[in-house]
């Protein structure tokens, strides 16, 4: 599993990168219950695998109607709030490499141009939305999680049903889910990138 934003990891990288993961996941369960409890909707936490975002971990709200992802589900990484989260905080070059690689497949070309614009105004804002790119009537807000060098390891989300996200609680629940991914990145002997 790709983590850090190499392009072609050697083997101890990679095995760096799994044990990583797996801290990630232990330190992280009980702030996406915390995250969970205060917002009242789905916790998540997701890493880049290549263009992907795969969960590692959630919390699932208990409204009836809640967002819900597989154990190890993935995502594209431009196209949700979680993978954007992270190539707003990703050196130039890397997103670069990125966004040659998604191809015409994943996004439409008039995405794939605006998405450097786009992620110039999420680094301001610190906290991607996804608003129904993923799923239909689906709301994800979410934030990076950063390690000891302040490189983006990972992403905080919260997602549920456009019913409950309304616009008027995206700004409140991005504060949440930033706040929370500080907490995260501070467990870690991480680099909180203001």
């Amino acid at each position: 599993m790709n983590i850090i934003t190499t392009p072609k990891p050697d083997k101890s990288s990679v095995g760096n990168a799994f044990l990583r993961s797996q801290d990630l996941v232990t330190i992280t369960r009980r702030y996406l219950r915390q995250l969970m409890e205060e917002s009242g909707e789905t916790a998540n936490l997701a890493v880049r695998d290549n263009l992907e975002m795969v969960y590692l971990a959630r919390a699932e709200c208990r409204e009836m109607m809640r967002a819900l992802a597989k154990p190890r589900g993935r995502v594209p990484i431009a196209g949700s709030a979680a993978g954007k989260a992270l190539l707003a905080r990703m050196p130039e070059d890397d997103v670069g490499r990125v966004l040659g690689a998604l191809g015409l497949n994943t996004l439409t070309r008039e995405a794939i141009d605006a998405l450097p614009r786009t992620l110039k105004e999420l680094r301001g804002r610190f906290y991607p939305i996804d608003d129904k790119e993923h799923a239909i009537a689906l709301r994800c807000v979410a934030a990076a999680v950063f390690g000891h060098l302040g490189e983006p390891l990972g992403a905080i989300s919260v997602s549920g049903p456009t019913a409950r996200i309304t616009n008027d609680r995206i700004a409140p629940l991005g504060v949440m889910v930033r706040n929370v991914a500080r907490e995260v990145s501070t467990a870690l002997g991480g680099i909180w990138l203001d």
